[in-house]
């Protein structure tokens, strides 16, 4: 390769580089402006919030009595016999 080939090449590759930072620069920029435009919208107008109340009961809770001691039993007995196959 001839030395202004190289030259050349490096110039074109430094001007692409260029270009490309300076494009997602500016649309990091532009994203981050309309993010808190939005931001400022929604302050202003906040619109219809309801009272929403979040508990930790809203899961269902197993109670004793609905689960019947033979399924305790046959399931304790699994995990047992498992464990004792594994360790061999």
């Amino acid at each position: 390769m001839h030395p202004e080939s190289v030259t050349s090449l490096l110039l074109e590759a430094g001007s692409l580089m260029l270009i490309g930072m300076v494009f997602v620069f500016s649309f990091l920029g532009l994203l981050i402006i309309g993010i808190h435009l939005i931001a400022r919208f929604c302050e202003i107008f906040p619109g219809n919030v309801e009272n929403v109340k979040t508990s930790s009961t809203t899961t269902p809770q197993v109670t004793r009595s609905s689960v019947d001691g033979k399924v305790i039993a046959a399931i304790s007995a699994a995990i047992h016999t498992h464990h004792n196959s594994t360790k061999s």
